[in-house]
């Protein structure tokens, strides 16, 4: 079963919500934002299909519209699709690493869930 067919169901709600919160709650690859998007999701840097993992440190917080385009693509392959759509690449990979390098807090997220129940 790849990651797409398991919907949002893959990932503890805790953890997305930290990530999320971890990326400043905007895509990583256009930048855009919770105030331009009501669909934020979760992007693989490493395709499962290409042998990334679930971990946070592959995963980075992707609008809908990006996340569809860049499919199974390697960092590399999206950053060429991504500069013909026009948006500046440069400095993306260490942006990428910094995020994805960065502690989730994870008791926050967590708080902010309780609190919604």
């Amino acid at each position: 079963m790849t990651v797409a067919s398991q919907g949002s169901k893959w990932i503890r709600p805790a953890k997305r919500l930290a990530i999320y919160a971890r990326d400043g709650h905007a895509c990583l690859f256009c930048g855009c934002g919770a105030e331009e998007t009501p669909y934020l999701t979760l992007d693989h840097v490493l395709a499962c299909e290409l042998g990334g993992s679930n971990k946070a440190s592959n995963l980075v917080t992707c609008c809908l519209s990006c996340n569809s385009s860049k499919r199974d693509l390697t960092i590399r392959q999206w950053f060429v699709v991504l500069r013909d759509r026009g948006i500046d690449t440069t400095g993306m990979s260490d942006k990428i690493r910094r995020h994805t390098s960065r502690k989730l807090d994870m008791p926050a997220a967590k708080a902010i869930l309780a609190a919604r129940a």
